[in-house]
């Protein structure tokens, strides 16, 4: 009977290898999302929901210009300290957009609405604010 002799050379080698794997799979899964349209966005301002404002959230949004009355959106408004924004969309004309901010109406040109939202990520941007993103 043969013994092996147990080197311990490959040692956490097999977490490693999962590791890089599990990495480069996320990276083009990310870029292949991105190509297909998905964005993600951290709001300044807009609407409110049950977890948190707008600011403290990040907004993962689909990137496309077909919009329909109801849909929640993120855009850029005209008030440039507050940008980008949360909104509901309540008219949609060919070249513009009538939104519903938090308390506030307003119309946008359809070039600033940058998608629809497709989820929210609460409490995340209270990080991102903190390191001045």
């Amino acid at each position: 009977m043969e013994t092996l002799a147990y080197t311990g050379a490959r040692r956490g080698a097999g977490l490693k290898d999962n590791t890089k794997r599990g990495i480069v799979f996320t990276v083009i899964l990310l870029v292949v999302l991105f190509a297909l349209g998905l964005r993600i966005e951290h709001p300044k301002s807009g609407l409110k929901n049950a977890l948190g404002s707008a600011q403290s959230s990040l907004a993962v949004y689909w990137h496309h210009s077909k919009l329909s009355v109801g849909e929640k959106v993120v855009v850029m408004g005209s008030v440039q300290t507050k940008n980008p924004m949360l909104a509901i969309v309540n008219n949609v004309s060919a070249d513009s957009v009538d939104i519903q901010t938090d308390g506030a109406f307003e119309r946008i040109p359809m070039k600033n609405v940058r998608g629809s939202l497709v989820m929210v990520f609460p409490f995340i941007g209270m990080l991102f604010d903190a390191i001045g993103m």
